[in-house]
């Protein structure tokens, strides 16, 4: 009964997409049947929407903290206290900074072994102990493939030959595009095809509500990648981080981004053999001096998978569940402009109303093609509001052509027949 309400709220939203309060009633509904995940990503969108009310900011932020999604809970405090909600906001205030507390006696003791040379307990980076990726199994985007190679992976490689025709190594590489299409993937496969640590830097874990802590959180990660040099470290969300300037009222979130552009140049410190990626969304909320060479030197377009990355995805996600005469080709057909995270989120739609079956008939049912069918009418790609967003920006606000990779995109047939 409850998946039947989830599934015509779905419904409801795809054919009114900016109905908050329909988005509202769908949040409340899977975080009421313990859909945590998806709940959190209905609520953020009502948050960037600026459209979640007190009452939902508080359940929200509850939901957040109770993931571990520090900043996200702040940010729904924060709204709660704006609607003038005041029952709940400090119990749910107090227990965030408890957990931000733990997490930094946490980075404490790491620091602390470090410091005394416990190599083998120093670091133990939760992203260190994700197993290895390489480029293989990352479906689709050649190009976005062949200008991380060239810009990170051949200068490490080869460094002697770099060397001898005078190319000095540094800089990195800003992957931008819809969430969900693979961005963090890719930075990982960088780590697993240089075969080296991969640290991921989390917002969570360095925006602090405190004066001067995210600048101090934001040092301690550098280093921290430093100590364990040679290694890869990914800073997800830089808009989070590196916020444009120009657009800041108050001077709290520039410190932020002035101690980001000391440890890129690495003011005091060593940053060689230190590969630098990053990833937005919002490339356009990025300050223009992180894009500036020495920094992030090439600013790349990750766009949504094309057809047989689609395909190769499908097959991915299906490659360990019971599944029977699913064609991937045709469902790749069938959802275009679809992210990664799109295609995931259908498999296991698919797979809930296989289980649905299942247990109204006591009996096994693998995941067929209806299943897929069935999940798909609820669904459209979460990718066409950003792009929808780019192409105001590539209109209005792509003088210097910087956005052309995305310009191109969005004048490929693909696109043009999709994108209303």
């Amino acid at each position: 009964m409850n998946g039947d309400r989830i599934e015509a709220l779905r419904r409801a939203l795809g054919a009114a997409p900016g109905d908050h309060a329909l988005r509202a009633l769908l949040a409340e509904e899977l975080a009421r049947v313990g859909r945590r995940d998806e709940a959190l990503e209905e609520y953020g969108r009502l948050l960037e929407a600026n459209a979640l009310s007190g009452e939902a900011a508080l359940a929200a932020g509850e939901l957040a903290l109770a993931a571990g999604a520090i900043a996200i809970a702040d940010a729904c405090l924060a709204c709660a206290r704006g609607a003038g909600i005041v029952e709940g906001v400090s119990q749910l205030q107090a227990r965030v900074d408890e957990a931000r507390g733990k997490r930094g006696v946490l980075r404490l003791v790491r620091v602390a072994a470090q410091g005394e040379g416990g190599a083998a307990n120093a670091a133990e980076d939760e992203s260190e102990a994700l197993p290895a990726v390489r480029f293989g199994e990352v479906g689709g985007l050649a190009e976005v493939k062949k200008a991380i190679h060239r810009m990170i992976i051949l200068p490490f490689r080869r460094a002697d030959l770099y060397e001898r025709y005078g190319r000095k190594a540094g800089g990195g590489v800003l992957l931008y595009g819809p969430p969900g299409c693979g961005k963090t993937l890719l930075a990982r496969a960088t780590a697993g095809e240089c075969e080296l640590p991969f640290f991921n830097v989390r917002i969570e874990e360095v925006l602090s509500r405190w004066l001067g802590e995210s600048e101090q959180n934001l040092h301690a990660a550098f280093e921290r990648a430093r100590a364990k040099a040679p290694c890869v470290i990914f800073l997800d969300e830089i808009d989070a981080l590196g916020f444009a300037r120009r657009k800041q009222h108050g001077g709290g979130a520039r410190s932020v981004v002035d101690q980001l552009l000391q440890e890129l140049d690495s003011i005091g410190s060593d940053n060689r053999n230190l590969l630098t990626l990053a990833a937005t969304n919002a490339p356009w909320d990025v300050d223009d001096a992180l894009k500036r060479p020495g920094r992030f030197d090439r600013v790349v377009f990750v766009p949504p998978p094309d057809a047989p990355a689609r395909e190769a995805i499908v097959k991915a996600l299906l490659a360990s569940r019971p599944a029977v005469a699913v064609d991937a080709a045709a469902i790749a057909e069938q959802t275009p402009l679809w992210s990664g995270a799109d295609l995931r989120a259908l498999t296991e739609r698919a797979t809930d109303v296989a289980i649905d079956e299942a247990l109204e008939s006591e009996s096994e049912q693998p995941i067929e093609q209806r299943h897929f069918d069935a999940a798909r009418t609820s669904m459209r790609a979460s990718t066409l509001d950003w792009l929808a967003r780019a192409r105001t920006y590539v209109e209005f606000a792509n003088r210097d052509d910087r956005y052309r990779e995305v310009a191109d995109y969005l004048h490929s047939r693909e696109v043009k027949r999709h994108l209303p």
